[in-house]
């Protein structure tokens, strides 16, 4: 039985990252969650208590499964002057693998992060503290500037990735680029890579 629950409010979160994804907050139905997780509305309210509560768990649901993926870059302690390349790939490996990511997060921002705030989600994911090592150990062996913004590293290496996904179809049509297209990608991850990489570095 503690199976087959556990399995039921899987199914309904995945049904819920659907259905969020495509439509929001405000316009995703309970319904539909039921109907395609296999069960009926009371599970839903009896696992996740409401539908704000189920988008509440949808969005820390998103977060864990990118910070797995941050941890994972940060755990096989890769060469700091690697470590650039490594998260960008890394990203867009993600994005590719979890478009509903990013529908959500483009939903959050439409709604000026109003759950994310709710929840107190902070991103203080070991991904800051890795590219804070990386500046530090880059600056003690002269190659990074001293005046380099941590922060500002991060955010560039998220946005660099994430833009490209959340313009996914209304870029391609206005310059008649086929996102899907490997060298399209494998050229647009260099540009991320080089802007970040002449930042870091000395002149």
């Amino acid at each position: 039985m503690e199976r087959n629950a556990k399995q039921t409010k899987q199914n309904i979160l995945n049904a819920a990252i659907k259905e969020f994804s495509d439509k929001g907050l405000a316009g995703a139905r309970i319904d539909t969650i039921a109907a395609d997780a296999g069960c009926n509305k009371g599970m839903i309210y009896q696992y996740y208590g409401s539908k704000d509560a189920l988008y509440e768990s949808v969005i820390k649901y998103e977060y864990e499964t990118l910070s797995l993926v941050e941890a994972d870059i940060v755990n096989k302690n890769h060469d700091y002057l690697d470590m650039i390349s490594v998260i960008v790939d890394r990203y867009f490996d993600f994005l590719f693998a979890h478009p509903d990511f990013v529908k959500i997060i483009m939903w959050e921002n439409l709604n000026e992060a109003r759950t994310m705030k709710n929840i107190g989600i902070a991103y203080k994911a070991p991904i800051i503290e890795a590219v804070e090592n990386m500046v530090r150990k880059g600056r003690s062996e002269g190659v990074f500037r001293e005046d380099v913004k941590t922060r500002h590293v991060v955010f560039a290496l998220i946005t660099g990735a994430f833009s490209y996904f959340s313009n996914k179809y209304t870029l391609p049509h206005l310059l008649g680029m086929d996102l899907d297209d490997e060298k399209v990608v494998r050229t647009h991850k260099e540009i991320i890579k080089q802007s970040i990489t002449s930042y870091l570095t000395k002149e």
